[in-house]
């Protein structure tokens, strides 16, 4: 019995080695697209409202993705799904370093990488949810963690190329994202993958999580914050540059500050797991996060605003992994479930940064736009506080 014990937790643990370099990649990848954005707006002469577009399409693609990925294992299998959503990341690099400025193609791309994004995601979120207990909570955080590596990253890099080859250094960088690309599909062909949740169950789908209102809870949290989240990191460059606070330079390193930030808060969150509940963790995250992003909309120095970036990352760092955990508890090991979380949540991540980009450009100010993120994230705050009152209340009656 030790050696099977034994033997499954070496199975579990390569698992998540093997999942966390892939949503490294992902992150690598899918969220510079706002580093990206101020690149294209330069060699293209786009607009906001059409610079918005093109981050709604990542979204768009995120969600057509995930709403696939839910069917798509009972259809293929697992292995097959996420090759078939992965490989459209490396194909949108392509096209990025091809330096083809048509409007169309590059909508087209950044849809592709977003519907990269989304299967790889559903699939990474499935298959920390098949970890038991607390080890998934810590996969959670740790697979964030993993992504917000790899988004900080990139725009390091697009900074480094760009200062070293003004005309065309980004375009080394969208190259060299294809090649990491490239290996992620390597290692989810190579990789050994847990039982799928149908031939445990015997059900083709398994629906009864639908019944459970903490699953709706958590999955409520996520439409918020990814509405936030996708909103601040698809226009944090472009609204630093345009305010005029922070320098071309100094506003692309905010990106990565940003994602340093989350990456050290999900490795927090990690250890600090078991130790403290997910209803005080995020009502404390979702408290500070609205503070911090008033204190960055209002500042008018580069350090305040500096200051307000990195207390909302650190406090937004564990609300994702968080809300899946409490929600996905339901969930365990089904596509399916994992799938209509990831769903509800990414239509924030479509409807908010067109919002913003239309706003702005509606008023010449892209302050404007980013007072409608402000209200975003205080509907998330205000979800919170409601999804753990009514948990409590849920679980007193039990």
């Amino acid at each position: 019995m030790p050696t099977l014990q034994n033997e499954e937790t070496a199975r579990q643990d390569k698992l998540l080695r093997n999942v966390l370099f892939t949503f490294f990649v992902t992150g690598a990848a899918c969220q510079p697209i706002g580093s990206l954005v101020p690149f294209l707006r330069s060699a293209y002469g786009f607009s906001y409202d059409f610079s918005g577009l093109l981050l709604s399409a990542q979204s768009f693609g995120n969600l057509t993705a995930v709403a696939l990925s839910g069917f798509l294992p009972t259809l293929l299998g697992r292995r097959r799904s996420i090759l078939a959503t992965a490989v459209w990341i490396a194909v949108a690099y392509l096209l990025f370093t091809a330096g083809i400025g048509l409007p169309a193609v590059l909508l087209l791309a950044c849809f592709m990488s977003g519907f990269g994004k989304g299967g790889s995601g559903n699939f990474s979120n499935t298959m920390m949810s098949t970890l038991p207990g607390d080890k998934a909570t810590r996969g959670f955080n740790l697979l964030h963690g993993a992504c917000a590596l790899g988004a900080l990253s990139s725009p390091i890099l697009f900074l480094l190329f760009s200062s070293w080859k003004p005309q065309g250094g980004w375009r080394m960088v969208t190259g060299l994202l294809f090649l990491l690309c490239l290996v992620q599909l390597f290692v989810y062909v190579r990789m050994d993958l847990p039982p799928e949740h149908r031939a445990e169950s015997g059900k083709a789908l398994d629906l009864s999580f639908l019944r459970i209102p903490q699953f709706w809870m958590g999955t409520m949290m996520l439409f918020f914050y990814i509405s936030s989240e996708y909103a601040i990191t698809g226009w944090l460059v472009t609204y630093f540059q345009d305010i005029g606070i922070l320098t071309a330079g100094q506003s692309q390193m905010m990106n990565s500050l940003f994602w340093l930030i989350m990456f050290l808060g999900r490795m927090l969150g990690a250890s600090i797991t078991g130790k403290v509940s997910k209803s005080a963790m995020l009502t404390v995250d979702g408290l500070g996060f609205f503070a911090f992003f008033l204190v960055l909309f209002f500042g008018r120095t580069p350090g305040v605003v500096i200051f307000g970036l990195i207390g909302s990352a650190l406090f937004m760092a564990t609300i994702f992994p968080t809300s899946f955990a409490f929600g996905s508890q339901y969930t365990r090991g089904n596509d399916l479930g994992s799938s209509i979380m990831t769903l509800t949540g990414s239509l924030g991540g479509i409807i908010t940064p067109a919002l913003v980009g239309f706003v702005a450009e509606g008023t010449g100010d892209i302050r404007s736009g980013m007072a409608l993120v402000a209200v975003f994230v205080g509907l998330l705050l205000a979800c919170i506080l409601v999804s753990v009152l009514l948990n409590r209340r849920l679980t007193a009656k039990r």
